[in-house]
């Protein structure tokens, strides 16, 4: 992991202390849960913190003899539950409490993916077909989209869709198995329009300059077999901008902070923020070396622009700020209730009060429900981000108040002060926080703030003792005139 400055850890560490010292804090909860919460500070420590999410129950359609086989893909919309039931080729469709409320079973060949709009169309990833099939709220057929027209496909290259969103302008977005060009875009009335957000070929140093001045003419094209990674997953926000996790990442890519989640913009450029401390990868370690890394499988987005992440490898969900800051880290595998076997999907209900992750061996879904502190902490996030100071002071505060050791919290009520216009409480947060990056912009503001005042101050100064020494030299002028005068009268 990358190393952190001496100088600025010794001074966050000495303020924290200082103020933790004088704050009743609130000790991890204790609980029966088989896992823990945690998060990663300054130091890339992984620390404990009270739970966000708690779990509640399993979902578990088969108690009304519809058991789900192998599903792979979850999405909530109004209270219910849609899931993709890939082996027994239908969307199934639960209430939130589990309830079996109805399936789409037209046509359908080993479905990967759903997705339901505003006006309750589901788009379902026909991945057996080759197809996105649309039904209407009743679960009745409307169209389908088919493979795209483009000569970048091959004939012999089976066309096989595994994701699909729509966001508001009614574009089409789908990821399709072994397409390393993006995401396959299609506009409202389903034509192809091009792909989305290409990944990169991560090359190092090293291999560059092997391929081009040391290899062999065989080595050089072995090297160009190397293809873009594909996605795993995609969601679409309230402002149509595209968040997609890669799963396939190397080791080394791992070690090199290599992007495992996007936010793509309508022209697919990244935009998502990575001011946090450490890369947006899951866990910065692996347990043992037999462990793999985190393998990002889904992702869910608030409109307040906080985010949650399902890793596959661990079992876990991973919250991150709109700044790519962890929020919170929870769950795990296990035989344990709560705990996951294969988790596929995750899902939120729209206050984010509930927590949904679908897991395809268990064949059930887990309901997570958040708590106080959770509440606390996405609140605070919400408030902020719609402009209510108050209410977002207020709730980060009991954030410090049951735990002092959230640097997000520091960082929030930073925010706040920088906001305000209170540039040097809003560095003292900010240190608190061990953000480097917010200290430095608040520093420019104090600075600049200092410099305007200092300006008019001793500019006054100046002023007025340029003034006096006018004053002085008229003084000395006019004394001098009368002293003249005086000597001709004699």
């Amino acid at each position: 992991m990358k190393k952190r400055n001496g100088l600025w850890r010794g001074a966050a560490a000495l303020a924290a202390a200082a103020v933790i010292a004088v704050m009743p804090a609130e000790p991890v909860m204790a609980s029966s849960m088989p896992y823990d919460t945690y998060s990663y500070d300054w130091w890339a420590e992984d620390v404990l913190q009270p739970h966000a999410y708690l779990y509640t129950e399993s979902l578990n359609p088969a108690q009304a003899g519809t058991g789900l086989k192998n599903p792979q893909d979850l999405f909530e919309k109004d209270g219910k539950l849609y899931i993709a039931d890939m082996e027994n080729n239908r969307i199934v469709i639960l209430t939130e409490s589990g309830e079996f409320v109805g399936e789409i079973t037209e046509g359908l060949s080993a479905p990967q993916g759903v997705f339901v709009t505003e006006d309750e169309h589901i788009y379902v990833a026909d991945s057996g077909n080759g197809r996105i099939v649309e039904f209407d709220k009743n679960g009745s057929y409307v169209r389908e989209i088919g493979r795209p027209e483009t000569e970048l496909l091959t004939d012999s290259q089976k066309y096989t869709p595994t994701k699909v969103v729509v966001d508001k302008a009614g574009r089409i977005y789908v990821i399709a198995y072994g397409i390393n060009m993006g995401l396959v875009e299609f506009n409202e009335q389903g034509e192809f329009q091009g792909f989305l957000g290409a990944t990169k070929v991560s090359v190092s140093p090293f291999e560059y300059i092997w391929k081009n001045y040391f290899s062999t003419k065989a080595q050089k094209e072995r090297m160009e077999t190397i293809i873009p990674t594909e996605y795993s997953n995609i969601f679409v926000d309230s402002s149509n901008f595209i968040y997609a996790t890669i799963s396939n990442l190397s080791d080394e890519d791992h070690l090199n902070g290599a992007d495992s989640v996007r936010r793509l913009n309508p022209t697919g450029t990244d935009v998502l923020r990575r001011l946090g401390n450490d890369p947006i990868i899951g866990d910065l370690y692996q347990a043992s070396d037999d462990a793999a890394w985190s393998m990002f499988t889904d992702v869910a987005a608030t409109d307040y622009g906080c985010y949650f992440i399902l890793d596959n490898a661990g079992g876990k969900v991973f919250c991150y700020d709109y700044d790519g800051n962890s929020l919170f880290i929870f769950g795990g595998k296990g035989s344990r209730s709560g705990m996951t076997r294969n988790p596929v999907a995750l899902a939120l209900n729209e206050d984010q009060s509930r927590l949904y992750i679908l897991d395809s061996q268990l064949c059930n879904v887990l309901a997570f429900d958040i708590t106080e502190y959770g509440s606390c902490l996405l609140g605070a996030m919400k408030a902020h981000f719609e402009g209510n100071s108050e209410e977002s002071d207020r709730l980060w505060q009991e954030v410090l108040r049951r735990n002092a050791n959230s640097e997000v919290a520091y960082i929030g009520m930073g925010k706040t002060c920088l906001k305000e216009g209170d540039y040097k409480q809003a560095m003292e947060y900010f240190q608190l926080g061990n953000s480097r990056k917010y200290y430095t912009k608040a520093f420019k503001f104090y600075r600049k703030e200092l410099m305007q005042n200092s300006f008019a101050k001793y500019m006054g100064i100046a002023i007025v003792l340029v003034v006096a020494w006018i004053l002085f030299l008229t003084g000395r002028k006019i004394r001098r005139w009368v002293g003249e005068v005086k000597c001709r009268n004699i």
